[in-house]
């Protein structure tokens, strides 16, 4: 597929051919998996062309050029009014999601499967911890399930009590393989955006990057407005290795990849 027949598919929501041809980690070697929340592991329920929009009104309100930039990133560069104003619009959508949130069909049964396998399996979201907090207790008492861990959120920090750089920075993955005692190549990255989880697993170094788009077509699920790649890197670093539609299937290709030692 040529460079720009490729730009154009990522553009559209759909992925270039060469998703999926690369295999998982062997099971000796895979340890735990990382997974991002919104969109991933629950289902859609943040309206992301609201957050932005929304964002980039307050941005511009406050003379501030943005170009597409990420909302998070934007809301640092504000004034003090305006920072505030944009804290309380993120709180008021992740309150939302937060009501509304509900498991991804599969969810239990996969973390069943990991649990079950002797894998371990984290959270890496640019949300915020009390949403992790509000997924861990819906876990244990619908699913009788144990929380993701570690569970990196956007307002997470590292044992030097400073920030962990969100997604697409390979940080925050950086810190989970540390904890767990294992090395990227060690991981597989699970997410829904191309350009925040696959990216962010690329630039660790993971094992393998595997995309959940539903019905083959991601969403719109992203803090930034940029589009398209721009360039051959650009979409290099969003090209998943492996491209499911459920999570279910994810579990189904761990089971086979488990086999396969047998």
């Amino acid at each position: 597929m040529s460079t720009a027949a490729a730009a154009t598919d990522i553009a559209d929501g759909h992925l270039p051919d060469s998703a999926g041809s690369n295999p998982l980690p062997s099971p000796d070697d895979l340890v735990g998996i990382v997974f991002d929340m919104d969109g991933t592991i629950t289902k859609h329920c943040i309206d992301f062309a609201e957050l932005r929009r929304r964002t980039y009104e307050i941005a511009e309100e406050d003379c501030l050029e943005h170009d597409g930039e990420c909302v998070l990133a934007l809301a640092d560069r504000m004034s003090a009014e305006g920072k505030r104003r944009a804290q309380n619009v993120f709180a008021e959508i992740e309150d939302k999601a937060i009501e509304n949130m509900a498991f991804m069909d599969g969810l239990a049964d996969l973390c069943r499967f990991i649990d079950d396998s002797g894998l371990k399996r984290a959270i890496l979201t640019r949300n915020v911890g009390r949403s992790v907090a509000h997924l861990h207790e819906k876990l244990q008492k619908e699913e009788a399930l144990a929380g993701f861990s570690p569970a990196v959120a956007r307002d997470s920090v590292c044992e030097q009590g400073k920030p962990i750089p969100p997604k697409p920075a390979a940080d925050a993955i950086l810190h989970i393989c540390s904890a767990w005692g294992c090395e990227p190549r060690n991981v597989l990255m699970v997410g829904d955006s191309p350009a925040d989880d696959i990216v962010a697993g690329y630039r660790a170094g993971c094992g393998a990057r595997v995309l959940l788009a539903e019905g083959g077509v991601t969403r719109d699920n992203d803090t930034t407005g940029n589009g398209a790649p721009a360039d051959d890197e650009q979409i290099r670093q969003r090209t998943p290795c492996i491209t499911i539609t459920s999570l279910l299937e994810l579990r189904d290709l761990l089971r086979e990849n488990s086999d396969n030692r047998q």
